[in-house]
């Protein structure tokens, strides 16, 4: 099954009997995800709720007309990007609405009667541009991301070298006690100060020549104990 006809389309037209015709006809073309708005006031409101993939739009409408309809969602971030299929009247108006149409914002037109070969494949390309676009607008936040999550592991690394780098330079320790003078000048613990300026945790155990000095009684055999 073609990819195209699972994408919403939204018809806006203020005559009824065209209305069901076109919602007839893309149900007939195998489209079933179809919205229809009798006026392009409330067509607005249902492209700001759920922006569709494609608007059928009618041109002669009377509470906003589809050059104010257009411009109008050419405005907004959110509904910029939907391709819209202007059906305009005979001929004879025909020439002058196309170019009004386009200067608002269309992408698209075909004129009525409709000839049924001609609007699917309108319909057909404004889709596969739609799908294009999503396509690309997808990649774009994907590398964006990855960009986003680069940065920080730079960060990180960068904090992490920083830490590293407090324990490389040249410490001050007393020779007696063996605690280390900070960059404020107090005296601490070792443990303490390596706790401090690194992730390092510390669990404490006893050394062959100290478990000799402190436990001097002590058989070899329980020196793995201690």
């Amino acid at each position: 099954m073609d990819a195209n006809v699972q994408m919403t389309i939204l018809a806006i037209d203020d005559d009824p009997v065209s209305l069901r015709f076109i919602e007839k006809l893309l149900g007939q073309g195998g489209y079933r995800n179809v919205r229809t708005c009798s006026n392009a006031a409330d067509g607005f409101k249902t492209v700001e709720t759920a922006p569709p993939d494609l608007i059928l739009l009618d041109i002669i409408m009377p509470d906003m007309d589809g050059y104010e309809f257009s411009r109008r969602i050419r405005e907004k971030a959110s509904t910029r990007d939907v391709p819209i299929l202007v059906v305009t009247g005979g001929a004879a108006e025909a020439n002058e609405a196309i170019e009004k149409s386009f200067q608002a914002g269309a992408t698209d037109f075909i004129t009525k009667p409709i000839n049924t070969t001609e609007f699917f494949a309108r319909i057909r390309s404004a889709l596969s541009i739609k799908q294009a676009h999503d396509r690309l607008k997808k990649e774009l936040s994907r590398r964006q991301q990855a960009e986003a999550e680069k940065e920080n592991l730079i960060l990180e690394l960068k904090d992490a070298l920083a830490k590293v780098k407090k324990l490389s330079g040249m410490l001050p320790i007393c020779a007696s006690c063996k605690k280390i003078r900070d960059d404020q000048g107090y005296w601490t613990q070792i443990e303490n100060y390596i706790r401090e300026h690194s992730d390092a945790e510390f669990s404490h155990s006893l050394c062959p020549e100290c478990v000799k000095n402190i436990y001097p009684g002590l058989k070899k055999s329980d020196e793995k104990a201690i």
